[in-house]
């Protein structure tokens, strides 16, 4: 029985055609290397043109890494708050998770950071305006609003802003809202991270810091502010006493001076009683004092502790701004060269065979 070669369907390559197509790929690479060279290098040097032209500044990361603790109750305090009929201590878990991250980019959080006065190169100056002048909203934002360049913060009372600051005002909170990340440190920790990456070093670091400072300064506002108008309220009882405590006394001197003077049983009738009267009211006056005090006390309890893990390096980190657009020139050049190449051995002509 003889063996019959099996022939080869036309969809199919066999390896000598294989290898002829890769003789044939490598020939028209060698007789185009010119083009393959100059395609990338030209794409190459358009990208960095452009990388020139619309170059953008390093950038500098500042972050720092803490952790927000819980507060501490006291035992008296209820009791105190109870015999004001106002209730138990406040809650001192308003804001946990996702709610406190949303808090500190919030408009409120961001624009007291803004109006805060901070030292650069030695002088007070309203963070706004440093910010202005640093953070790169007159080239970026602001670039086709030329009369926003001079703009600068006379005061930081928001109360008596005008419209045009508050304008100004909110296109900074939209910007410090958009360099600015907080969020968890890791998954399984309880650490938070603050970062911004900013063009300037020195605004980048002192935002971190200052935004910090404000937030521990707000948060700690809300999460006392039920215990601080308890407060407010004690030490008005305690001045309301002390008054008529005040208004007493005077009388009681005067009832003993007279006393002295007249031997008259009814006078010194009236300076016992007004003298019980003063006393109980010294009693109620020190009672006050003493539950003012505790309040403070819990205050000072109640407050969350921000505890700073990691602060900001020095100096801080530097990203630099790679060459995108040249390296994409480049790639695109070489995509071109491959795609001439490859039409040019297309619909190139085939040589005539010489038939004898």
């Amino acid at each position: 029985m003889s063996n019959t070669a099996r022939p080869v369907p036309d969809d199919e390559l066999t390896p000598q055609d294989v290898i002829e197509k890769v003789q044939q790929i490598k020939k028209a690479l060698i007789k185009n290397w010119k083009v393959l060279i100059l395609l990338p290098v030209v794409g190459f040097g358009v990208g960095y043109g452009l990388d020139y032209v619309l170059r953008t500044p390093n950038e500098f990361e500042a972050e720092v890494v803490f952790n927000l603790g819980g507060s501490q109750s006291s035992s008296g305090l209820g009791d105190m708050a109870g015999l004001l009929g106002l209730g138990n201590a406040p809650d001192a878990n308003i804001f946990t998770g996702e709610n406190f991250f949303y808090f500190v980019k919030s408009r409120p959080v961001l624009e007291r950071n803004l109006m805060k006065e901070v030292e650069v190169n030695g002088k007070k100056v309203i963070l706004a305006n440093f910010f202005i002048d640093s953070s790169g909203i007159k080239q970026k934002e602001w670039k086709d609003i030329p009369e926003f360049h001079k703009f600068q913060f006379a005061h930081n009372d928001l109360k008596k802003f005008d419209m045009n600051n508050r304008v100004m005002l909110n296109q900074l909170v939209v910007k410090a809202g958009s360099l600015t990340e907080i969020g968890p440190l890791e998954r399984k920790s309880s650490f938070s991270k603050l970062s911004t990456v900013m063009e300037n070093e020195n605004l980048a670091g002192i935002w971190v810091t200052s935004l910090l400072k404000t937030v521990e300064e707000m948060y700690t506002e809300n999460q006392t502010q039920k215990t601080r108008k308890q407060l407010r309220l004690l030490e008005s009882r305690r001045d309301s006493i002390g008054r008529v405590l005040g208004i007493a006394e005077n009388r009681l001197a005067r009832e003993l001076d007279l006393s002295a003077q007249v031997f008259d049983p009814s006078v010194k009738v009236s300076a016992s009683r007004i003298e019980k009267k003063s006393t109980f009211l010294q009693q109620m006056y020190y009672e006050a004092m003493a539950s003012a005090e505790k309040m403070r006390v819990s205050l000072v309890r109640e407050a969350p502790l921000f505890t700073e893990i990691e602060g900001i390096k020095t100096p801080l980190d530097m990203k630099p701004v790679t060459k995108t657009r040249a390296k994409i020139g480049a790639l695109i050049g070489l995509f071109l060269a491959l795609i001439f190449i490859y039409l040019r051995s297309v619909l190139a002509p085939t040589p005539k065979t010489v038939q004898d």
